[in-house]
């Protein structure tokens, strides 16, 4: 598969770096990704009949010759487009592939009493606070965004990263390795999989609980092979005007934190951006005069806008005031002035967000309940992802992460009336939840929501 061609099916692809290796027939998969460094882990894989990509860091990929009988190069890191079309060009083949694996990632995993900082000072959270997620949410939507038009999905790794010194020699446990899978699976990414080497070894040992908890990630790279968001428009109703989404990251992450799901967009291209579905525009970043008649026209027709302390928009281009500038549609409050405009309103802030944790809250609110497009109870570990169906009938996709790993009962509210709800998790067949409609939503409840999950939400005919 060539780098520019949408793969067919979600990949988990296994790393291995022992030189030893298990027959295919045991451990299920014809793929693995084996280091460059580790020529006889390459070799022994090729005899055992595996189709391998060999890992190769990108400061040494223009020296990559490429092996014989593997059959594509991963890249960990960056590539200039110029230095990526030369290496394809020489491991270029009717079987031949080469994938940029994203490395700014985290392990996903929750990080209890995290430290915020108000005022200058710095606070702890407590125990029965909401719990910090390391998640790659945010990470896979701006850079699924800014991959060219049928791009193959953003390939995801990361290095293992212990929370206790015992983690450090026994490595993640099969919950990690399971999140892992089921949140590249939920938000639309692929996945470079590192094995801890002492799972290697136990694996070629043959060791029984090592053969158990392979068979369960078996399964849950089975179940999420089905590319089912991929296939599906992800569902957003805020946009995030930035020059630069990494820059803005951490605002990003919070609003996915929160079931905020959001979309990036250039101020060079506002003007001429439809909006379509979007409910709140957060601008991060100065728009020209064109981008500034679009949020007035945006907040007109009953959109919010929140002007998030740029140096410009608050005083309009060029110096101009901003179309919605009008005293008589003033109200200040706390450092922001809010104008009312036809249907909508345009809030200016004096400062950009301080702490993207209380900010995303204060999106929250800003869309009410009834605009926010999924709404999740007593399921503080758990981050969720609407998306459209292909056709355009209505139905609803929604994937579920619990970080947490512990069953849990998760209630749900999604904005809209649905007349069915198939649920389906890792290893469980479809089932039919039951179904309530309030205020313009459909309420269910995931039962015993252990780690990933996925809902088909059909509209009635």
């Amino acid at each position: 598969m060539g780098a520019g061609v949408r793969a067919a099916q979600a990949e988990v692809l296994v790393r291995w770096d022992q030189d030893q290796i298990p027959p295919q027939q045991a451990l299920g998969v014809t793929t693995v990704v084996v280091p460059a460094a580790s020529p006889a882990a390459i070799r022994n894989a090729l005899r055992q009949g595996y189709r391998v990509l060999v890992e190769i860091e990108a400061a040494g990929a223009g020296s990559f010759q490429g092996v014989e009988g593997t059959s594509g190069v991963v890249v960990k890191g960056e590539l200039s487009p110029d230095r990526l079309s030369q290496l394809e060009k020489r491991v270029s083949g009717p079987a031949q592939s080469v994938r940029i694996a994203d490395g700014r990632g985290k392990w996903p995993h929750i990080r209890t009493n995290w430290v915020t900082r108000n005022k200058d000072v710095l606070q702890v959270t407590s125990r029965s606070s909401q719990p910090w997620l390391e998640n790659n949410a945010a990470l896979i939507r701006i850079t699924a965004d800014r991959a060219a038009p049928g791009a193959a999905p953003v390939l995801l790794t990361y290095t293992w990263q212990p929370v206790t010194v015992a983690d450090l020699d026994q490595g993640p446990r099969l919950e990690n390795y399971l999140v892992a899978i089921a949140e590249a699976g939920s938000f639309g990414a692929d996945l470079l999989l590192p094995l801890h080497e002492r799972f290697e070894r136990a694996l070629l040992l043959g060791n029984p609980e090592a053969r158990a908890d392979w068979g369960e990630l078996r399964t849950f790279i089975d179940f999420y092979a089905w590319n089912a968001p991929i296939r599906r428009r992800p569902i957003a109703n805020v946009g995030v005007v930035t020059a630069d989404p990494m820059r803005s990251f951490e605002v990003m992450n919070l609003l996915v934190r929160h079931n905020l799901p959001f979309t990036p967009i250039a101020p060079a291209g506002l003007a001429t951006h439809p909006l379509t579905g979007l409910d709140l525009l957060i601008v991060l970043d100065d728009p020209d005069g064109k981008g500034e008649a679009r949020l007035a026209e945006f907040a007109t027709a009953g959109g919010t806008v929140l002007i998030a302390g740029t140096p410009t928009a608050t005083r309009g281009a060029a110096g101009a005031a901003p179309p919605w500038r009008r005293p008589d549609a003033a109200m200040k409050a706390e450092g922001r002035t809010t104008y009312t405009l036809g249907k909508g309103r345009v809030i200016e802030s004096l400062t950009p967000p301080a702490d993207p944790n209380t900010f995303a809250l204060e999106m929250r609110q800003y869309l009410g309940a009834e605009r926010r497009v999924v709404d999740v109870w007593n399921g503080i570990t758990v981050l969720v992802a609407p998306y459209a169906q292909p056709d355009g009938d209505g139905g609803l996709l929604l994937t579920a992460v619990n970080y947490a790993a512990q069953p849990l009962p998760i209630q749900v509210r999604v904005r809209g009336t649905f007349a069915e709800a198939r649920y389906e998790a890792p290893g469980q067949g479809a089932v039919l939840l039951p179904l309530e409609h309030r205020n313009g939503g459909t309420e269910f409840v995931l039962p015993a929501l252990r780690i990933g999950a996925r809902v088909f939400l059909n509209r009635f005919p």
